[in-house]
């Protein structure tokens, strides 16, 4: 991240309060153009308006709003919109700050989806930063923005179906295997466990406590996703677009893109044409 609390989007209002820098934004960069990157910050995103693609624990594939993810510091992903007709509140957390939650709570380790008690907390954030946009007047005092995120904080921590502690480094070599698997590897279970060095046992186990799904499902949401930028991006055959993205064959992809998406392939990018 370039500076402390500046998150991609252009901001309609923005405020800081203690350790706390909130800020009202829209999305500004289209889907497909959103690569993988890093958030060096603890930040919550909670999305207002416009569909959402997290791979937040949790979280549906394609997440429609309202929806509010805590990342912890150091998050890597692909997380987007899929139009820029959307719109969104960040609230970014001084390293500090985190700290001295974290000597209180059991702050979740992954991205995690958080729920509908969070979600009206964050809400009540958008309110007040609404009413200081229309009324400078109006600005929130420094007192009630920090009570209702360091409770945003608390509910992310009963949020944490997990103890403490980080993903194993194992587990970062086997997302990254799956990534970037293409339709020739014959990626067995057995076979990725073996290469990253685990038992087979161990490698589902613990992929599910951290993600929420096996390492199969995993692959097929990778898949998916570089399927829906190949379709947004191009007027690439969708028999073509199936085999690049590690699907055996168009009907193959249809039947996992409308799991996905609730749409076709055909859908979708017909959908992305009209944008």
């Amino acid at each position: 991240m370039p500076g402390f609390g500046a998150l991609f989007g252009r901001a309609r209002f923005s405020l800081r309060a203690g350790g706390f820098s909130l800020a009202s934004m829209t999305p500004t960069v289209p889907e497909r153009e959103v690569v993988r990157h890093s958030h060096d910050e603890a930040h919550f995103v909670l999305v207002t308006r416009g569909t959402y693609i997290t791979t937040a624990r949790g979280a549906a594939t394609v997440c429609d709003p309202p929806v509010l993810v805590f990342n912890p510091p150091g998050t890597t992903h692909r997380d987007r919109f899929l139009s820029k007709d959307g719109s969104f509140l960040t609230i970014a957390i001084a390293d500090a700050t985190l700290r001295q939650a974290a000597e209180a709570l059991p702050l979740p380790e992954p991205a995690v989806l958080l729920g509908r008690e969070a979600v009206s907390l964050a809400e009540r954030l958008v309110g007040l930063g609404d009413g200081a946009d229309a009324d400078p007047a109006l600005v929130p005092t420094a007192l009630i923005v920090e009570s209702l995120c360091f409770e945003l904080l608390g509910e992310a921590s009963r949020g944490s179906a997990f103890p403490r502690g980080s993903a194993p480094g194992w587990l970062k070599r086997a997302v990254e295997r799956l990534e970037d698997a293409n339709r020739d590897d014959a990626l067995s279970l057995t076979a990725l466990a073996a290469e990253i060095g685990v038992h087979p046992v161990h490698l589902t186990r613990t992929f599910r406590r951290h993600f929420r799904m096996t390492p199969g499902e995993y692959l097929r949401r990778c898949r998916v996703e570089r399927a829906a930028a190949l379709l947004a991006g191009s007027r690439t055959p969708l028999s073509e677009v199936a085999l690049a993205s590690g699907f055996c064959d168009q009907s193959h992809l249809s039947r996992a893109f409308r799991r996905a998406y609730r749409m076709t392939p055909g859908e979708y990018r017909g959908s992305r044409s009209s944008r």
